[in-house]
């Protein structure tokens, strides 16, 4: 069953300007705006092509590559290349991003699965867990600490996949490699093996870990 959003995402979509379709004898379709040239910029000339009537639906005809790229209609998808004919809607959800609407999850929630999905913590909604996205609304984030007079934590640090990952314990995080070599806290080098230890720069081992490795 159609929904009231969906409805009103159709009926906002901008439909594009009618323009002169045209056939050429190798069944190419251009787009022409005048019936003399093609947006592509080839002469239209009677013994090699055909002006079909003209249409504001001829972005589900074209398929010449340089005329749709150059001319490519308010709402759908620039095509990168000739796979991408006929040319898509645009994804109103993520308007000027370049995603068509079949590609998109909030379109189509079975193009891409939810992250964390069923939501372990209890949440109902899967658009709370966008795979665009890398935290979901339901992560927590633990307050940082006063960094003391030096700019480094008065305790120990604790790395940025630490701090989330004890914040979180149900969750999985795709973090950054930096996340494991930066304070939450203070944003300063953390040791690479125990993520607690202050280093003086990223990719190091502090002492202990270091004399333990031997």
């Amino acid at each position: 069953m159609t929904n009231t959003a969906e409805v009103a995402s159709r009926e906002h979509r901008p439909e594009p300007q009618p323009a002169k379709v045209v056939r050429w004898r190798n069944g190419k379709m251009h787009i022409s705006e005048d019936g003399l040239t093609t947006v592509c910029g080839s002469a239209i000339r009677p013994d090699r092509a055909r002006v079909l009537h003209e249409t504001a639906n001829w972005a589900e005809r074209v398929n010449c590559y340089n005329c749709a790229y150059r001319h490519t209609p308010p709402g759908y998808v620039s095509p990168r290349s000739s796979k991408d004919f006929p040319l898509k809607r645009e994804c109103q959800n993520h308007p000027g991003r370049g995603l068509a609407v079949d590609s998109c999850y909030m379109c189509d929630p079975s193009t891409l699965r939810p992250q964390n999905w069923p939501c372990p913590i209890g949440c109902s909604n899967p658009l709370d867990h966008n795979p665009m996205h890398r935290y979901t609304k339901c992560t927590v984030f633990p307050d940082p600490r006063e960094p003391g007079n030096t700019g480094r934590c008065i305790e120990a640090c604790e790395s940025k996949e630490l701090a989330m990952t004890r914040a979180n314990p149900k969750l999985w995080f795709d973090l950054a490699d930096s996340a494991v070599t930066t304070c939450y806290h203070c944003g300063e080098s953390v040791c690479v093996i125990c993520q607690r230890a202050a280093v003086e720069r990223d990719l190091t081992c502090c002492s202990r870990c270091s004399d333990e490795a031997l």
